[in-house]
């Protein structure tokens, strides 16, 4: 029989290893990722007769394939191997936490250890690469945030491989300060990462919003408004003022990214219900061959999204939905509703024993999310490894929280998640 579950372990210590080399040595290593986890899934189901298991996975795939076709058949915006790259592009994300989230993979102690030895690695690598001059650290990690998305799913992974240390008082130290060495990214993504997960890893206890009152209203109400006035300054140099009426060639994202935006909203209200199709907008596979959708919106004589420097067409994540439309941003929103789903559960059976998970698996929600707004981690190394622990913290989750499950467990808890 095929032992799955020891070859998702080994995958994902590789991935973890590999995302700091993966920027500018090994740039190939996010869709490896992919193809050995599908192809572990379909060897899985020949081999184990394991065909639903991997149901989820399936759909998800038809998802996309409904896509691609609809991009060949009804637009032509790009050529066929243009869709078809891109294909695996918007797929790979999804396949690391259907994969794991099948086979709930066991890590040994001896993995553990690796695991944590690696995240303290991959941390101080990082913080180093940061704190080099400028030509050194692109040279290495190609940018200055890349070191921020390397330690915070680092740090994640850290904490998941150390379960039972985590609440110690010095290893809860380690841990903030691998998060607090991210700061050296100063991106405004991560400062708001950072205040989530110091908030859930050191505040949040379950049940603590049960019964609001005036105190736990106030830390409702602060600690997003504490993400906001951390990343204001970015917010509005992105989003609202930019740069002004200035053109600073190593700040034209600063035009690009609200440009990708505007465009965007565009195309869902043109192109109802199913979007522009693959490689037409904001991916990678948009830009060589460029889609003809840039010149149908003008776009394509902006800086940084022209055929001549298509540099930050790729930019951010959530722009490029606009291929699905309507329809895709509604199925993206129920995946991140349902993984939600699955973390209630997870606290609900047991939520001392499954505080820690719990947490991680917001961390990395939020972490996902965060990021999308102005990069496209979630389509690589770092994403796919955070995608594959979200599949680890969930595969824990129970498919139904029973009476028996339920019955030690404080009822005002439950209710006040």
């Amino acid at each position: 029989m095929l032992k799955t579950d020891r070859i998702c372990a080994i995958i994902f210590i590789v991935a973890l290893a590999m995302m700091i080399p993966s920027v500018r040595w090994l740039k190939f290593s996010d869709e490896m990722i992919a193809v050995a986890l599908g192809a572990l899934a379909i060897i899985d189901c020949c081999v184990n007769n394991s065909w639903r298991r991997y149901s989820f996975l399936w759909i998800i795939v038809g998802i996309m394939t409904f896509y691609a076709l609809y991009s060949l058949l009804l637009l032509d915006f790009n050529t066929p191997e243009a869709i078809a790259t891109d294909w695996i592009i918007e797929l790979k994300p999804f396949v690391p936490f259907i994969v794991f989230l099948a086979v709930r993979p066991a890590f040994s102690p001896a993995q553990m250890k690796f695991i944590r030895i690696i995240a303290l690695a991959n941390v101080a690598l990082s913080t180093f690469l940061m704190l080099m001059p400028s030509h050194i650290m692109k040279a290495s990690i190609g940018h200055i945030s890349t070191g921020g998305t390397v330690i915070l799913a680092s740090t994640v992974a850290y904490i998941l491989a150390s379960r039972q240390k985590s609440e110690h008082p010095l290893n809860k130290a380690l841990v903030v300060a691998m998060l607090c060495s991210g700061l050296l990214c100063t991106r405004a993504k991560y400062f708001g990462i950072f205040v989530c997960a110091i908030f859930l890893l050191c505040f949040y206890r379950p049940g603590m919003f049960h019964n609001m009152n005036w105190k736990k209203a106030t830390v409702a109400v602060a600690l997003p408004a504490l993400i906001i006035i951390v990343a204001w300054h970015k917010i509005d140099y992105y989003f609202l003022s930019g740069n002004s009426d200035t053109v600073n060639m190593e700040v034209i994202e600063s035009f690009a990214r609200p440009v990708l935006y505007a465009t965007a909203a565009l195309i869902f209200v043109d192109y109802l219900p199913f979007g522009s199709g693959l490689a037409s907008f904001a991916t990678y596979a948009s830009q060589a061959p460029y889609s003809d959708l840039y010149y149908e919106y003008g776009i394509n004589a902006v800086f940084g999204l022209s055929p001549s420097y298509p540099a930050f067409i790729c930019d951010a994540f959530y722009p490029s939905l606009a291929q699905f439309g309507i329809v895709g941003l509604g199925l993206f929103a129920w995946l991140w509703i349902h993984i939600a789903s699955m973390l209630k559960r997870l606290i609900r059976s047991n939520p001392e024993k499954f505080r820690l998970d719990y947490v991680c698996g917001w961390i990395l929600i939020l972490f996902i999310l965060i990021e999308s707004i102005a990069g496209t981690t979630f389509v690589q190394t770092p994403g796919m490894c955070a995608m594959m622990m979200l599949g680890i913290v969930c595969a824990k989750a129970p498919a139904v929280v029973t009476a028996k499950d339920t019955s030690t467990v404080n009822t005002a808890v439950l209710n006040g998640i």
